[in-house]
């Protein structure tokens, strides 16, 4: 992780909105569910079980900390690191606002079509890393109070074999 000091509170969002997606997918039949990794893998940081296809993806998170305050995606478009993209067992991005109030989804295959561009971005230590970036126009700002809507478009990913933008509802 390149902000080490805020590995906590990662990890206490991605707890949070897992706990919460779960709930959703209880009330509806709770056959697709999150698990958060036990112990860090520097992979990925959770996976998606469907019970139903016996499918499974893994996600990258990510709690924003600038740019990103609350509902209202402030970009035209949305950007991951392209050494979280190579990593095959990664399918989905996910990004919350930093008021954990909305997220923001793409899929690895959609940043994928995209190019690699080499944008600074500041680590912890002041420095900056020049590891490249892909951004994608293949993104969906969702509420957590509509978290039932992640649930129905990753039933579409699912059934339907779609782990692109075309799964958005």
């Amino acid at each position: 992780m390149y902000h080490p000091s805020k590995y906590q509170e990662h990890n206490d969002s991605l707890d949070r909105f897992v706990r919460k997606f779960n709930e959703v997918s209880k009330k509806r039949n709770g056959q697709i569910l999150i698990e958060i990794h036990k112990q860090e893998n520097f992979i990925d940081d959770a996976i998606i079980k469907d019970e139903k296809t016996g499918k499974s993806i893994s996600f990258d998170w990510e709690k924003r900390e600038s740019y990103y305050s609350s509902c209202g995606f402030p970009f035209k478009t949305f950007g991951q690191f392209e050494r979280k993209i190579i990593k095959p067992k990664i399918l989905l991005s996910i990004q919350c606002s930093k008021s954990e109030d909305c997220f923001c989804i793409a899929w690895h295959s959609d940043f994928k079509k995209e190019g690699i561009e080499n944008i600074g971005s500041i680590t912890e230590t002041g420095n900056y890393e020049y590891y490249g970036k892909r951004f994608t126009k293949e993104f969906k700002e969702i509420k957590y109070d509509d978290m039932e809507l992640l649930y129905n478009i990753l039933r579409k990913a699912f059934d339907e074999n779609k782990l692109n933008k075309d799964s958005f509802l």
